[in-house]
């Protein structure tokens, strides 16, 4: 019997879990024509929720197109621009009349100057337009991404009206263009739009709350259910729980778990399952495990005890830690390798599989 669960495709419709707060967030800045920030961890669920979107603004009767483009093997600005303005063309061809024989020479030149393209193509095809940029971090990679970020910031000012002081400018024209631009790797888009403060109060972030207990184990019994098979609360808590509710592993963990049952589904299958999961990506943590210093893995072994300030001497010295400065050095390294977050909050792993696989596995022997 076919799986319920899906997690290996973006996820719409009734299989979508309720995220409505941010759906009704998000589909309100592409009305008003402006730009929206969406980073968060690999496989959280982004793309499904961005799509979601999409279906509710069809279901309001907003008329767009979108421009998607990714930006995994972009390196210079040179192919940015060029990408963009390919798909911008590819976007409007078969909808707008000569679209495809419109030259792109004198449009590759800067963000402003693709808005203006985009603007024309929307205005032709008398619709709406959603420029979505995946992966927006790799801009990072350039040889000056300071320049292409500034070209991106007078985008969204153009959008908004405003110069760089803030100020709205007069005889603007009514705008048609919104754009969005998301990331995998949390610390590198924070790099962009909170340490160097990038498109501050011209680009509005679109937080992905945790998916609550309640709706995501609604979500499991309702799927076992189509199956014909009952699956108590708590069960369906407990797969939850094990996974911390991150949107992938929960899914995935539940389908391991529906393959394994013949019959009742009890704790301990779903106990089977949690291992078998881990083992499935074991290789990739031990690939990351096996690239981190002996310090580096000091500082991960801290943060799982819950060490609380980990450049206090105590921490220091019963980790191994060295120094206060080598303690900065950890947390850069850490952050620049995608594994951990530090907020006001603390520190934590971005990859809540991976915290239990380290936990349980790698110093759990």
């Amino acid at each position: 019997m076919d799986s319920p669960f899906i997690y290996n495709n973006i996820v719409t419709g009734s299989d979508f879990i309720a995220r409505t707060s941010e759906i009704n967030q998000l589909s309100s800045l592409i009305k008003e024509q402006k730009c929206a920030v969406i980073y968060e961890p690999a496989k959280s669920g982004k793309q499904s929720f961005i799509q979601q979107t999409f279906q509710k603004l069809k279901s309001d009767s907003h008329k767009f197109k979108v421009c998607n483009i990714n930006l995994f093997n972009v390196r210079t600005e040179e192919v940015l621009y060029r990408k963009l303005g390919e798909a911008l063309i590819e976007t409007f061809k078969t909808t707008t009349p000569g679209t495809a024989n419109r030259s792109l020479e004198g449009s590759l030149g800067s963000p402003s100057e693709l808005l203006i393209l985009a603007e024309s193509l929307a205005e032709e095809a008398g619709c709406y337009l959603v420029v979505y940029i995946e992966e927006f971090q790799e801009i990072l990679h350039f040889d000056d991404p300071d320049k292409a970020l500034k070209g991106f910031e007078q985008a969204c000012l153009d959008l908004l009206g405003k110069n760089r002081d803030g100020e709205f400018l007069e005889d603007q024209p009514k705008r048609r263009t919104s754009m969005i631009f998301s990331g995998s790797f949390v610390n590198a888009m924070k790099e962009i739009f909170e340490r160097r403060k990038f498109f501050y109060n011209m680009a509005q972030r679109v937080k992905l709350s945790k998916i609550d207990e309640r709706n995501f184990t609604e979500h499991i019994i309702r799927s076992f259910l189509k199956a014909g098979r009952v699956v108590p609360k708590e069960l369906a808590q407990h797969i939850y729980s094990l996974t911390d509710g991150h949107p992938w592993y929960t899914q995935q963990l539940a389908d391991t778990a529906f393959g394994l049952t013949r019959g009742y589904l009890m704790e301990s299958i779903i106990n089977q399952a949690f291992q078998l999961l881990m083992e499935l990506h074991s290789y990739r943590f031990r690939l990351i495990t096996s690239r981190l210093s002996i310090f580096q893995l000091n500082m991960l072994k801290a943060i799982l005890d819950g060490a609380e300030k980990l450049s206090a001497a105590e921490t220091m010295s019963k980790y191994e830690l060295q120094s206060s400065a080598n303690v900065n050095r950890l947390k850069e390294a850490l952050e620049k390798k995608e594994i951990i977050e530090f907020t006001k909050k603390g520190a934590d792993f971005l990859d809540p599989l991976f915290r239990t696989w380290m936990k349980e596995k790698y110093f759990g022997n």
